[in-house]
Parts: C-alpha cells; structure tokens; sequence
C-alpha cells in the first residue's frame, strides 16, 4: 500500500489503542514497518505570528510523543477519511485519483480527525519530503502532519458493507487479469480475496507486530486485503496492455470500482478501531 496511507492509518489504529488501553506499553510502536522510510515524523500546527504572519509550531516531535499528546489532552477517538481531488463536478477535467495515486500530492485526499469532548475536532493532514536523500539506511522521507480545526466526521461505512464490496470487485479483477493474461495482477487480487475471506495467504510475506494485530479479525482481514490489492502506485501493473476500445472502457471501469471498494475499506477498517462514541 502507498507509503503514505499505510502510515496515516497506522497512526490512527495506534492511537485508538492507545487511548482504549493507556497502560499498555505498546512495544511494538516505535519499529513498525510503516515509520520505517522517515526519518523524521513531527505533528504540528499554523499560529497567528508578529504583523498577522503564520508561524509553525512543533507540537509533537515524534508519534510517540503524539500519542501522549493525545492522551492529555482527552481526544475520545482518531477516525480517517479520505476523500476525492478528482470530484469537481465537472468544472475541469483532472486526472483520476486512481492513476495520479503513485505521484507525490497525488491521489485521494486522506485525513485524520481527532475528537475531543464537546464536538471538539482537529484535521490532521501529512505533507511528506524528501528532506534525507543521502541517508544511507534509506529513510530519505520527512513527514509532517498539519493540525487545523475542522468540523467532527463520521466513522463511514461498516465493515461488514466494505468486506462484501470488496470482495465482489476482488472477484471481478481477478477474472478479468486471467482474461487479459495478466497473471500476476490475478495472484495478487487472489491473495487479496483469501486475506478478506481468512484463507490461508498464498502470497504470504514475513510480517512484523504492528498496529493492525491490534483490530479485532474481521477489520484486521479486511484492512489486510486491501493493503494487498492496492496496485495504484505501480504504473506498471497493466503494462503492455493492448486493449481494445471495448476491453479499455472494462478496464477502466474496473479500475475505479477497484480503487473506491479498496479506499472504502481502509477507512472501515480503521475507523472500526476507534473507542464506542460517548453516549
């Protein structure tokens, strides 16, 4: 799954445990294979500065820190959310989210809300560079998450609902991949539907403890088997394809059905791992 994403929801499933188990020591935190690109991961927020200019200020310097910031100040739950850049109603022509997906800035909009008794909300957003290209143990990356206050979000869909989307358009993808003679898409979108179903992963890869062993089995499948099925920042999965007309329109149909059921379930999936809303 794209760098970008997977670390957003780690952070979010994280930080519901945290706050669903203060006393938990969470070794797993500080190693897991979504921080391992960045060397540096810092939250922060814009304040009114000298003569009306914005000034940064550092509010957490690392996720750990965040999580204990989070903590005292008595956020009730992190949901995410991710919503469409290529939505303007037609005002312009943009390029899908689907394919800009793999460029940097590019793709769906994702955002983590942190809500506080009251209705209180902040918007946290990540702005990521390469601030480290020389480093020699490859954590080229720095990533900021910017707080703005913003109106409270829902938790989405269910993950039951999201689990049955997916698994009709996993289903659809892989007959179509054999079809074309694309079967290395077709084992991926089959990995997938085994993660979704519980089934034994043929594609099983070495995986270390981290935030998703934290959701109970049917989030845990579901954020699994969308993690597997997203192939949007590979602009080589489809490669060499000579489609026709026709065959292009299924493709590209497809794709986007793909792309929405695979978005769909991230968000359920971790949003499943926020703590019940007060009464």
């Amino acid at each position: 799954m794209d760098g970008e994403v997977a670390q957003l929801a780690a952070l979010a499933i994280s930080a519901n445990y945290r706050l669903s188990h203060p006393d938990d020591p969470m070794a797993w935190f500080a190693g897991q294979r979504a921080f391992a690109s960045c060397a540096r991961i810092a939250f922060v927020a814009s304040r009114p500065g000298r003569f009306g200019k914005q000034r940064r200020v550092v509010l957490a310097e690392t996720p750990a820190r965040w999580l204990d910031l989070l903590q005292a100040g008595g956020v009730e739950r992190v949901l995410v959310s991710c919503t469409r850049q290529d939505d303007t109603g037609g005002a312009e022509e943009t390029l899908p989210d689907r394919l800009s997906a793999g460029f940097a800035g590019g793709g769906s909009l994702w955002t983590m809300t942190t809500l506080s008794p009251g209705g209180g909300a902040l918007c946290w957003r990540a702005g990521w560079r390469a601030a480290f290209p020389g480093a020699r143990d490859g954590r080229i990356w720095q990533a900021e998450y910017m707080a703005a206050p913003c109106q409270g979000r829902g938790a989405g869909g269910s993950v039951e609902a999201a689990g049955d989307a997916l698994g009709r358009v996993l289903e659809e993808a892989r007959a179509f991949a054999l079809e074309q003679e694309f079967p290395r898409l077709a084992a991926r979108f089959a990995s997938a539907q085994a993660l979704l179903e519980g089934r034994a992963d043929p594609l099983a890869l070495p995986r270390p403890p981290g935030p998703a062993d934290t959701l109970d089995a049917p989030a845990r499948r579901l954020l699994s088997a969308g993690q597997r099925a997203w192939i949007f920042d590979d602009p080589g999965a489809w490669r060499d394809q000579d489609f026709s007309q026709d065959v292009w329109k299924r493709y590209a149909a497809l794709s986007e059905s793909l792309y929405s059921a695979v978005t769909a379930a991230i968000v359920a999936a971790v949003n499943a791992s926020a703590p019940a809303p007060p009464p």
